[in-house]
């Protein structure tokens, strides 16, 4: 069904109309390696909704140097926005803001960035920096940047009234940041089973070696109905909490399934003459192998308890060893 706005938004028809000559620079994704020299790369246009941080960054790997996201937005003419028949009177002040978020790294929070734009003909730029720290990502990221109603002192008929309140008809630029590779965000799926368990984890693969590491092979299933439920992926937007710990142990919980299920089964296959190198590129078991090499995994002397120990020990989630 088609969104009623209630007040006048600004989407990209609008800028246009109104021409508020509105441009945006691709992101540059940057990090500093082990030598402190700063790495950087530039997203090409035709990959801005997805960016493959691997692909675009190679050296760079998660658990070992923090990441920076910069973006510049350029708007020629804010005086597109301000008047009686616009988005907001031209004595009120707008602002830009951007929200991160990221189940699979079981974080979200929204960044209100440090301008306010005014009624004038003259071209501003706004910048917007963000370090994510070692550590702290994992799977897909997304962020969404959108304009919203920073002060008011006068309104009009459809405009917004209160600080605040978005003006933006969805976000003006989104993307995702795709973490480690293709496919590789955490398979996590929701379903309703009446007096089922909090969790489950299902495997679909027939060959780790090739199949996809996504919920087509394998997936962590949430129980939408049980008690705990919004507790626990409320859980997302705070630091600590009993649902974030509930998450947490999930997720070790279901690698050290998938590690011991994926491993098992090429040992039963193939013996002693296989290794992670045979592993096709965004299947399981190259997830598998990049775990067990990134987070010192144990599988010489394969057993669930010692998987389940070595990443209960070494896995951290959300920059935090589980205690």
């Amino acid at each position: 069904m088609p969104q009623i706005n209630l007040y006048r938004k600004i989407n990209s028809e609008y800028m246009d109309k109104r021409h508020a000559s509105v441009s945006i620079d691709s992101p540059v994704l940057s990090y500093c390696d082990i030598d402190g020299e700063k790495i950087e790369a530039q997203v090409e246009k035709n990959e801005e909704g997805a960016i493959e941080v691997n692909k675009l960054l190679p050296d760079w790997f998660p658990n070992g140097c923090d990441l920076e996201y910069h973006q510049e937005f350029h708007i020629g003419n804010p005086s597109a926005f301000f008047g009686n028949r616009s988005v907001t009177d031209k004595e009120n002040k707008i602002g830009l803001a951007v929200h991160v978020s990221s189940r699979t790294s079981m974080f979200q929070e929204t960044i209100p960035l440090d301008y306010e734009i005014e009624d004038t003909p003259q071209d501003i730029k706004l910048n917007f920096t963000k370090k994510f720290k070692r550590d702290e990502l994992r799977g897909e990221v997304k962020i969404g940047f959108f304009f919203y109603l920073k002060s008011v002192k006068k309104i009009h008929q459809f405009q917004a009234d209160r600080p605040g309140m978005t003006l933006s008809d969805g976000n003006f630029f989104e993307t995702c940041l795709i973490v480690d590779g293709s496919g590789s965000a955490f398979p996590i799926t929701e379903t309703e089973i009446p007096c089922g368990p909090l969790w489950q984890m299902r495997k679909h693969w027939d060959d780790p070696c090739i199949d996809p590491f996504n919920a087509s092979s394998v997936e962590v299933e949430l129980n939408s109905i049980h008690p705990i439920f919004k507790q626990l992926v409320g859980s997302v937007d705070k630091n600590s909490g009993t649902g974030k710990a509930l998450m947490e142990s999930i997720i070790k919980q279901a690698i050290a399934m998938i590690i011991f299920e994926a491993v098992s089964e090429m040992n039963n296959t193939d013996g002693d003459s296989w290794n992670f190198d045979m592993a096709a590129k965004g299947s399981v078991l190259e997830i598998v192998g990049y775990w067990v090499d990134v987070y010192e995994i144990d599988i010489d002397n394969l057993s669930m308890i010692n998987v389940f120990d070595s990443v209960q020990k070494n896995v951290v989630i959300n920059n935090r060893k589980a205690e």
